[in-house]
């Protein structure tokens, strides 16, 4: 059975949106939840980078599409240590994105525009 990546993608969206507007009862709480919806960003481009119906192209729009999605819910130090957390897993630990997906992240993430 084929998966619609697009759809996984928008229900991702929709669990940040939810995310960013629920209140917490404590910091530790939002960020387990900011956390808990981030992997589920890891998940799809390690599901993306496994599934061998997908063209080589269609792989790398995929990941290219995650990872954006990354650096455009990074703006804050505690999002950016839970981003770089899964950038270094998929880069480093698990070779998935390459140099150009992570030079992406960083030239994209919010964060840039208080520099």
């Amino acid at each position: 059975m084929k998966i619609d990546y697009r759809s996984e993608i928008n229900k991702i969206r929709n669990s940040l949106k939810n995310y960013y507007n629920e209140q917490f009862k404590s910091e530790e709480e939002e960020y387990i939840e900011n956390k808990k919806v981030k992997e589920q960003i890891k998940k799809l481009i390690i599901q993306v980078y496994n599934d061998s119906t997908l063209s080589e192209e269609d792989r790398e729009y995929l990941i290219k599409v995650g990872v954006e999605l990354l650096a455009k819910n990074t703006g804050c130090a505690e999002d950016l240590e839970i981003a770089e957390e899964i950038l270094d897993s998929l880069f480093d630990d698990m070779k998935i994105l390459s140099q150009e997906n992570s030079d992406n992240f960083y030239e994209q993430y919010l964060c840039k525009r208080w520099e």
